[in-house]
């Protein structure tokens, strides 16, 4: 249903299986419809064939961080260091108001490593697959039984899973220097690695909600940020990448000073070419068309973003045209000697349906 293309890609051990939605689907109905793939992959999961892993459905692909830090450090800390800081600092960004999301990238992911000697295997003859099943039935939580004992019921619990490594290191053969066989590490090769100015690092991707001020939501992940930096050990870094609430912030006053010295390089133009009466009575337009639809929006919630500003900056154009042409025709009509309210009244009313016109153009056009 609704589905526009299926694409698959294979790799040893892998499989990727892309699907695209029409173009056309809304935006209301795509939850729901990642919904329903997800609930029909999890029926096909019990028909996969014994080893494969549990099939994941990534339907967040398409979120935007758009607050971005990296969390690096220098060769003396331990990769499980490095993304105990960092799930720190996830824990308590996801609490800040306006934060929808909070993603790391580039973490490690702790294993534990089974060293196996053949020759000993062939000694026992013990398979590989063996200690693999071994291994992997150990933790497996199954029905140990109950006791009946008069009015109440015993459950019966067999304490079996591995608590450290030692636990597996028991069960596994040793060498004839005692060596053991197990260790911690990380996985090898790794999926993904980032470094910040050539040190290690861990990157953290903070998406905010759709209908938030990124600018006030930036300030307050910028003060929770603030008190963590200062626990940080020596040698352990915070890095801002990409600061989108600062490039909001520096856009959003960029753009009010230029709609400043625009208003006044407009009203400048018109007092030198259609005198000063004129420009006075354009540029006070200009300003109380402005501050009240800035008064609307503070009103309606609607904050500056690129797109109003783009709307301000035409509205402003088609603003100073239409008067321009209202102010020439009211000032020809007085000069051919018509009484200036019946100019004023006359100027307006002679191009308001061309002046609607081109200004309507102008809105469906944009």
């Amino acid at each position: 249903r609704l589905v526009n293309k299926i694409t698959s890609e294979y790799y040893y051990g892998l499989s990727k299986i892309m699907v695209e939605l029409d173009p056309a689907t809304g935006a209301a109905e795509i939850p729901q419809l990642w919904d329903e793939l997800r609930r029909k992959v999890l029926n096909i999961q019990p028909r996969l064939p014994a080893g494969a892993s549990p099939v994941t459905v990534a339907d967040d692909f398409g979120d935007v961080y758009g607050i971005y830090y990296g969390l690096s450090v220098d060769g003396g800390f331990t990769w499980s260091e490095l993304r105990e800081w960092a799930q720190r600092i996830k824990t308590a960004l996801v609490t800040v108001d306006g934060v929808q999301k909070v993603t790391l990238f580039g973490e490690q992911t702790p294993v534990v490593n089974v060293y196996v000697s053949l020759a000993a295997l062939a000694n026992f003859s013990i398979r590989p697959e063996s200690i693999v099943r071994t291994i992997g039935q150990q933790n497996t939580i199954v029905n140990s039984g109950e006791k009946q004992a008069g009015a109440l019921e015993i459950q019966i619990l067999e304490d079996g899973a591995y608590k450290d490594l030692g636990d597996i290191s028991n069960q596994l053969l040793i060498s004839s220097s005692g060596k053991q066989y197990v260790e911690r590490g990380y996985a090898d090769p790794p999926q993904t690695l980032m470094r910040v100015n050539g040190r290690r690092a861990v990157g953290i991707g903070i998406s905010t909600e759709a209908d938030v001020d990124v600018v006030k939501a930036g300030e307050k992940i910028g003060r929770v940020l603030g008190g963590l930096t200062r626990q940080m050990p020596v040698g352990m870094d915070l890095t801002v990448l990409y600061p989108e609430d600062r490039i909001a912030r520096e856009a959003n006053s960029t753009f009010i000073l230029n709609l400043a010295e625009s208003v006044a390089i407009v009203i400048l133009i018109i007092m030198l070419v259609m005198g000063f009466r004129a420009g006075v009575l354009i540029g006070s337009s200009l300003l109380f068309s402005i501050g009240g639809t800035l008064l609307l929006m503070q009103f309606l919630g609607e904050g500056l973003n690129r797109t109003s500003l783009a709307g301000f900056i035409i509205a402003m154009g088609m603003l100073v045209d239409n008067a321009i042409v209202v102010t020439d025709n009211a000032q020809q009509a007085m000069l051919r000697g018509v009484a200036r309210r019946q100019a004023v009244i006359d100027g307006a009313n002679a191009p308001r349906w061309s002046l609607l016109g081109a200004t309507l153009i102008a809105i469906f056009s944009f």
